[in-house]
């Protein structure tokens, strides 16, 4: 596609869905915010990236996804589904969050409640935590580092329309439902998504399938502090958000507009507009460092989503990953999540990408591998 008219169908997209613009929303009251203009993200291919990995020898037949720098390869022999969950693997509408400092993968799927993987995702074990995990779904969720305890979870379930605040024990969750008073006053749909932590005392949920507004929750006590910023005005579906520390910011995943949208806390309003490439139905934001994975339900012309690799120092796409139709995962078809996942120091480091599928669900791991001569 030419490029002008890239950026003409990107920014039509913006004002079509009035996503460039935030309303504040506290006590009833709105405040409108100028305009921002999105700008596409270009596509540039790196022959180096954040670390160093060992070269890698292939089997002949092995197939490979990515360009450049990042390239990747199928694990199937990781991340296992437990036979007892299989007759639930294709509901999974879900997402990945991981323990850094044990390596620990927790992945939540409808009708079991959480799986846990461990021994660098070979091995994988079902939860047996609080009942409400097993009859909802967790649809987004957060994980937060705490010194001397479990990490806390944060997640979102869109069929219950509950949020809920645990640790990585998974045995006792605080439950918060549909928030009292304006905007939400006249019993409105409230279908949360996803959630992301912002320090040790708040956490935020979008409503990405209801009211589409961005709400900040207080910790301890868990509890809404009253304040609903975006609405209809930030997406029609604002799907995911991350929180980038370095930013102060949430960056928000416009999923029907293809756009990421930098929301930094202190002004409440979005600052940055980027264009992913047309047709991109993007779901969050995962980050590692200067890079994040940006996986879609749909690539163009509904084709098989793919999960992009994007430099957020440069502003530009760097890596299209494509796991159907490059790797094989034929129920591959919409990917819904996607997460980074570390291991080892030096040249003993290894770097896989997981991620969820929906419709069919199904889980997947990708490792990145060195074909450089």
């Amino acid at each position: 596609m030419n490029p002008t008219r890239f950026r003409t169908l990107i920014i039509a997209a913006v004002f079509a869905a009035s996503g460039s613009a935030l309303r504040a929303h506290d006590a009833g009251v709105g405040h409108e915010h100028p305009v921002v203009t999105a700008k596409a993200f270009p596509f540039i291919v790196e022959q180096a990236g954040p670390v160093k990995v060992a070269s890698t020898k292939l089997e002949p037949g092995t197939r490979v996804s990515g360009s450049g720098y990042w390239k990747f390869i199928a694990r199937r022999d990781l991340t296992p589904t437990p036979e007892a969950a299989m007759p639930s693997r294709t509901k999974a509408h879900n997402t990945l969050i991981v323990d850094k400092a044990n390596g620990n993968l927790y992945w939540p799927l409808v009708g079991v409640g959480w799986i846990g993987y461990t021994n660098q995702l070979a091995t994988a074990w079902i939860i047996k935590g609080d009942s409400v995990f097993d009859a909802g779904t967790v649809h987004g969720a957060d994980i937060l580092q705490r010194p001397g305890k479990p990490p806390l979870v944060a997640a979102a379930d869109n069929v219950s329309g509950k949020l809920y605040l645990t640790d990585t024990t998974f045995q006792h969750a605080q439950v918060l439902s549909v928030p009292q008073g304006a905007p939400y006053n006249l019993k409105k749909n409230f279908a949360p998504t996803d959630a992301a932590f912002v320090s040790s005392k708040e956490v935020w949920f979008t409503d990405g399938y209801a009211q589409a507004w961005l709400m900040p929750v207080n910790v301890d006590p868990f509890e809404y502090q009253g304040r609903f910023y975006g609405g209809k005005t930030l997406s029609g579906t604002p799907h995911g958000i991350t929180y980038r520390p370095e930013e102060k910011s949430l960056l928000v995943a416009a999923r029907p507009e293809g756009l990421m949208k930098r929301f930094p806390l202190k002004d409440g309003v979005v600052d940055e507009i980027d264009g992913l490439p047309p047709g991109s139905t993007v779901c969050g934001f995962d980050i590692w460092g200067d890079y994040a994975l940006a996986p879609c339900l749909d690539g163009a012309n509904q084709s098989a989503g793919p999960i992009y690799i994007i430099n957020l120092k440069k502003r530009a796409v760097v890596a299209t990953i494509k796991a159907k139709e490059d790797l094989g995962y034929e129920d591959a078809q919409h990917i819904h999540d996607a997460c980074w996942y570390v291991t080892g120091k030096g040249d003993k480091q290894k770097v896989f990408v997981v991620f969820t599928n929906w419709n069919p669900g199904g889980i997947g791991t990708l490792q990145l591998v060195n074909l450089s001569e």
